[in-house]
């Protein structure tokens, strides 16, 4: 099933002679034969905690055992091939906490539970129609300004396990893990977006690029910097105020995101050994992923906004590394 997609404005896209695998496209995935390998890296956290149904520990330990985790990420591989296949996919991008994660950690942030993507509102009636058609073992919910997909609930009587893959009932209509589904509206004029009550330029946002989120490139703003500085905090690190896998709220807590450098890996970004000339305000940049002993766990080339590139917002310098 397709859909045709009109083509934007072209008061923002930035057109380029020749295919560039890091700016993502209406009809075509991430093309990881060109990207830069991320399935067989190095990654941290080889010892998940051992939980089940639901998760446990301090505010900022690692939340998710290695089910949970993969039944997030099998969620979200599984949107975007829906996306991809009604010609979306330049159209969602990861957002919020989980933006946030991609962004300094390469992955979702270690102390979170759940994974944020935000969709043009103008298509979440035919996302919905063919999220409903999905196989038995998915399963949606819409709420007033969100959706949310998830796996048809696990029996309570069922023998799980920290490597069980699959959600678990809630107080609610939905299980977990989930993948939250927000939406975005544009103004008349295309010039902006509105997401999250916050209005963004559309030059901000658009064209997307690829980012890593784990082990695989997903849609993410052009600009992350500039679209998360309007709702965080750049430079503190902070708990949620709720806990997905109970519905309930909990005491949120905020620190120094120094003081986490012995507990998880940041990502340092660093001048590219590749040299790519541009003219559109992006550059090519060496990320590292840096242990508490300011070892790079692993490298991967990405594509940045040039004002994101050297800035200190939602970066976290560890003294005992250096850039190559």
């Amino acid at each position: 099933m397709r859909h045709s997609i009109s083509v934007p404005p072209t008061n923002y896209c930035i057109i380029l002679s020749t295919f560039d695998p890091y700016l993502v496209l209406p009809n075509h995935g991430p093309d990881i034969n060109v990207l830069p390998e991320v399935s067989s890296i190095s990654w941290p956290y080889p010892n998940r905690p051992n939980f089940t149904r639901t998760t446990t520990g301090e505010k900022f330990d690692v939340k998710l055992s290695e089910g949970q985790y993969a039944s997030l990420t099998r969620l979200l591989r599984e949107f975007q091939r829906v996306m991809i296949s009604i010609n979306l996919q330049s159209d969602w991008f990861i957002c919020a906490g989980s933006l946030l994660g991609s962004w300094r950690h390469h992955n979702m942030i270690p102390w979170d539970d759940d994974i944020d993507v935000c969709v043009d509102v103008q298509y979440r009636e035919i996302l919905n129609s063919v999220l409903r058609k999905l196989p038995w073992d998915y399963s949606t919910v819409s709420q007033r300004e969100n959706d949310k997909l998830f796996f048809k609930p696990l029996d309570e009587n069922a023998t799980v396990n920290s490597l069980t893959i699959g959600s678990f009932r809630t107080p609610h209509r939905w299980s977990w893990p989930f993948l939250d589904i927000f939406y975005y509206q544009r103004n008349e004029s295309n010039s902006e977006l509105i997401l999250f009550s916050k209005k963004h330029d559309i030059k901000e946002v658009f064209p997307l690029i690829y980012r890593p989120l784990g082990n695989h490139w997903y849609p993410t703003p052009r600009s992350p910097v500039l679209v998360l500085q309007k709702y965080y905090n750049g430079n503190v690190c902070f708990s949620s105020g709720y806990k997905h896998s109970l519905e309930r709220s909990t005491r949120s807590e905020t620190v120094e995101c120094e003081s986490l450098l012995n507990r998880h890996p940041f990502v340092r970004r660093c001048p590219s050994s590749v040299n790519h000339n541009r003219n559109d305000g992006l550059q090519l940049c060496d990320e590292h992923l840096v242990d508490g002993n300011g070892k790079s766990v692993h490298k991967i080339q990405t594509l940045v906004h040039l004002n994101d590139k050297d800035s200190l917002k939602f970066t976290v310098r560890n003294d005992k590394f250096q850039c190559p």
